[in-house]
């Protein structure tokens, strides 16, 4: 029995040392991948595409409310007492066509819809990707370097010392002066503040 609480003891004091050689940092992803240097660029490339995309859709919105205007004109007109029996049914054939093509127009308004959408979608998960993996290049980099074992997500984490903190370190490797994180940090915690102030 006291060997076996030997040889656990001797195991742990083994893995303690080990966890001990373990060289582990954290950086802040969110904070990466927000002053990330092509950031600011794919932003403008998301509003011009978004503005393009609006454009479109309201070009075929206008022609949707020009058919709706088309076929109450329609309505109207196959409603009137006035008619006599022919023009009546003649008149209710080409309500029947504008009706028609009405619910196509609108068929095809809600198609465009969603394939700019996912279009808008599938372009801003690509440009993320592209910066998540520039951000990982340069943090493998710095590990390699650094000799580190683990590199983690600060946000993930629910503590970790901040002198484990290494996101400023990474942002100078991206060609970005860390004062421009610390400046909107304190941005937003004033931001924050006020809209806090003018809740109460």
């Amino acid at each position: 029995m006291k060997l076996m609480g030997f040889v656990l003891m001797s195991v742990l004091a083994a893995a303690t040392a080990g966890f001990a050689q373990e060289k582990t940092v954290v950086v802040n992803m969110v904070d990466l991948v927000r002053f990330h240097p092509s950031r600011e660029r794919d932003r403008k490339l998301m509003q011009d595409t978004e503005k393009d995309y609006q454009a479109k859709l309201d070009k075929q919105r206008d022609r949707f409310e020009q058919l709706r205007a088309d076929y109450e004109n329609a309505v109207k007109e196959a409603r009137n007492p006035a008619l006599n029996e022919a023009a009546r049914q003649e008149a209710e054939a080409k309500m029947m066509k504008h009706r028609d093509v009405l619910a196509e127009a609108d068929k095809d308004l809600r198609a465009e819809m969603q394939k700019l959408q996912r279009e808008l979608s599938e372009l801003d998960s690509r440009l993320l990707r592209q910066v998540t993996g520039d951000i990982r290049e340069v943090v493998h980099k710095y590990a390699a370097e650094k000799k580190l074992s683990m590199v983690m997500d600060s946000t993930t984490l629910a503590y970790f010392d901040p002198a484990m903190d290494v996101t400023d370190e990474i942002l100078k490797r991206m060609n970005v002066d860390p004062k421009v994180r610390h400046e909107a940090k304190a941005k937003d915690k004033e931001k924050a503040a006020a809209e806090d102030a003018d809740k109460k």
